[in-house]
């Protein structure tokens, strides 16, 4: 059997301190799951090629899990954070962004759901599409499991959508402070991100689909089934549309 030499990615290890000027700051909120959390943790750890921070906000977890933080911690340069209350996937994306930017260095920010998959210069990718114009302010991938504008494989080029889904969401460290983070009054985890790109556009920044980047989703993993999920849709559907009453925006492909 032939054995391939040097066929492994090219891969870069996260800084904790003294990050290179213009890198990453990516936050992985979880709480439990670890079996699907260490997929996760290690595809990023294998296969990002950009100079990034990673910071994980543990909210909540169970002893088991907060005993695997605390090993991954000591032997990877990494930061985990606390988030001591209910779950809001606003919050702790704040509190995750606002501890990454403050290293001037940092001039991006990326959301990343703990029950995803990333791909070998998944990163590199996504900034490439991100720096492409000063117009484009936030991008997301392709992926198995997405709002419609990011299924699998629709588009293998860039394309404008009103909005992409915070499951992996990248965006300028200037559209973050302008907007001042997400908003933190919707409830758990839904229409956070929708509410981001719609207050980016605003301001003059396009949401774009990062078409040859995909990055796979085990959808519903992350909280499990929280029987409060479904009601806290609805909740904070009305409180989008109340906000954002302008309707329907046709996808645009460039």
């Amino acid at each position: 059997m032939k054995i391939l030499q040097n066929a492994w990615v090219a891969f870069m290890n996260p800084y904790k301190t003294n990050p290179p000027e213009g890198s990453v700051g990516i936050v992985i909120p979880m709480r439990d799951n670890l079996k699907f959390f260490k997929l996760a943790f290690h595809s990023v750890l294998n296969f990002t090629d950009y100079p990034y921070m990673l910071t994980i906000i543990d909210n909540m977890s169970q002893f088991t899990t907060k005993t695997y933080l605390r090993s991954i911690q000591k032997n990877h340069q990494i930061n985990i954070l606390s988030y001591q209350s209910d779950f809001n996937f606003a919050a702790e994306c704040n509190l995750g962004l606002k501890y990454l930017f403050a290293n001037p260095q940092v001039k991006y920010g990326l959301i990343l759901n703990s029950d995803v998959v990333v791909e070998p210069q998944w990163l590199s990718r996504m900034i490439q599409v991100l720096t492409s114009s000063d117009k484009c302010g936030i991008v997301g991938p392709v992926s198995n499991v997405a709002i419609p504008a990011q299924e699998r494989r629709r588009f293998m080029s860039v394309a404008v959508t009103p909005y992409v889904s915070g499951f992996c969401m990248a965006f300028r460290r200037d559209v973050f402070e302008r907007l001042g983070g997400f908003d933190e009054n919707y409830i758990g985890g839904c229409y956070e991100d929708r509410d981001f790109c719609y207050r980016a556009a605003k301001e003059g920044w396009k949401s774009v689909v990062a078409g040859p980047v995909y990055i796979h989703h085990f959808w519903k993993i992350t909280r499990g089934q929280d029987p409060k999920a479904d009601a806290q849709a609805i909740a904070n559907k009305e409180r989008f549309n109340n906000k954002f009453p302008e309707g329907q925006h046709v996808l645009e492909v460039i």
